[in-house]
């Protein structure tokens, strides 16, 4: 239970630095970095960038979130691999989704080495003048 509580509580301290962190970051720049992360399977790097609002923040469901990144980025991995690599990402321009432009959505069009496609939709969120992930609760 310790253990526990230490890696919990290291989780919400590295949280906690990157949203204190410089407010350089874009909403460009986090699909950027989440792409990299999410086929390389860098789990750690995903997690960084993922906002969780206060019921997100129990114990319980923050390990379910890291789980389930986890699982994903090894799934992401092993499809790239099997189509040979990236060959090159494709982000259309950043759409809005409210006045103050605190909400985004970013369509991406992964394009792999054997001209296998994958779409998808980043939602993205700022909070502090930082940008993360949304993910659904």
């Amino acid at each position: 239970m310790n253990r526990l509580t230490q890696y919990v509580s290291i989780f919400f301290l590295t949280l906690f630095a990157i949203a204190c962190s410089s407010g350089e970051s874009s909403p460009e720049k986090v699909a950027e970095k989440y792409v990299s992360a999410m086929y390389s399977g860098d789990a750690d790097a995903i997690i960084k960038m993922i906002y969780m609002p206060d019921e997100g923040k129990s114990s319980d469901a923050s390990t379910m979130i890291k789980g389930k990144l986890q699982d994903a980025t090894i799934r992401a991995k092993a499809y790239a691999e099997q189509h040979g690599g990236i060959a090159k990402v494709e982000y259309q321009p950043t759409k809005y989704l409210n006045d103050d432009k605190s909400r985004a959505i970013i369509d991406i069009n992964v394009i792999f080495k054997d001209n296998t496609n994958k779409n998808e939709d980043l939602k993205l969120t700022k909070v502090d003048g930082n940008w993360f992930i949304e993910v659904g609760f």
